[in-house]
């Protein structure tokens, strides 16, 4: 692939090191005394609209899977609290919700934030979890080899989003009960039909996201799509070099990295512009990154997170290469 040479992207390792210390400061700042990570819900699309504060095992699975990336001191003790956290929110067979399980409006146990939760656990080696949930993730599956976004009972009303089969890729792995899922997803991708195939979340760089981490966890035959799912990352850029927000260059950026590009100017670039958009306190603008309610209503609910926009951020840092 032809990588294009860009002035002004360089990125020097004291100013990712300031900008990755300053990202877990602010991490430290946003975890609560329960070791929780919140989202916001919000009625209207807008992350600056008046919204609703929850805890969230889902944007925490995410902070931690950031701070297992550096080996800064200063991260164990969130790491600890957050994983210890993630454990008591664990219900039976290992399953999660979006929200608190003590949250009155508390939805079903939910796909993706069960295998992201799950891997985060299991990535981390947390002492007191142990991976018995596998056989409820494979019971819901569709009859086409798909996995249902929520674990239901089979004849309650479910619903399909590529974004959680991806997560699913990601704690299960390759096998054969996945392989279904894996076909779907690179197949969509490499015939451009991806926005059709995910509804819980806001943007094909979300998807893009996803599958490079299932890809580097456990996945390898995603790699058939890498090429373009790099293309489409590319040409989604501004003519800055960013791609619209610090969430959505994050995740670039990270996508890049995970399919080997993260020392590739086009994502020094990016690192170098959420340096360059970091708060004083650490942080960045907040987001929003998921959507609902279930399909086929159309979004009325949107949830963003400055801890998961945080984290995302960091982790895109932490994979940057300024050696190349």
């Amino acid at each position: 692939m032809d990588v294009r040479i860009e002035a002004g992207s360089d990125l020097t390792a004291k100013t990712l090191a300031e900008a990755v210390e300053k990202a877990i400061a602010c991490l430290a700042s946003l975890q609560r005394s329960d070791g929780a990570f919140t989202a916001s819900e919000h009625a209207q699309p807008d992350a600056t609209s008046p919204d609703t504060l929850e805890s969230s095992p889902f944007a925490t699975s995410f902070v931690l899977y950031a701070l297992s990336l550096t080996d800064t001191p200063a991260a164990q003790p969130q790491i600890e609290r957050g994983a210890d956290y993630l454990l008591r929110q664990m219900e039976e067979p290992g399953v999660w919700r979006f929200s608190s399980s003590s949250d009155p409006r508390a939805t079903s146990h939910d796909m993706d934030v069960t295998c992201c939760a799950s891997f985060a656990l299991r990535w981390l080696n947390v002492a007191g979890f142990r991976a018995e949930n596998e056989a409820a993730i494979l019971a819901a599956r569709s009859s086409n080899g798909l996995f249902h976004t929520w674990l239901r009972p089979p004849d309650s009303p479910n619903d399909f989003d590529s974004v959680v089969n991806a997560n699913v890729l990601l704690y299960l792995g390759e096998r054969p009960e996945t392989e279904a899922a894996c076909e779907m997803l690179v197949g969509a991708i490499l015939q451009g039909l991806e926005e059709a195939t995910f509804y819980y979340y806001l943007d094909p760089l979300a998807l893009y996201y996803m599958v490079s981490r299932a890809c580097v966890h456990g996945a390898p035959a995603l790699e058939r799509c890498r090429d373009a799912v790099v293309r489409e990352t590319l040409e989604r850029r501004d003519n800055d070099g960013g791609w619209e927000s610090d969430l959505l260059t994050a995740m670039a950026v990270c996508t890049l990295a995970n399919f080997g590009l993260g020392g590739t100017p086009e994502a020094v670039r990016g690192a170098r512009l959420l340096a360059e958009g970091q708060r004083p306190d650490g942080s960045w603008d907040d987001d929003l990154f998921r959507a609902g309610p279930e399909p086929p209503a159309p979004h009325g609910i949107w949830w963003s997170s400055p801890a998961l926009v945080a984290a995302v951020c960091l982790e895109a840092l932490l994979k940057t290469d300024t050696t190349r």
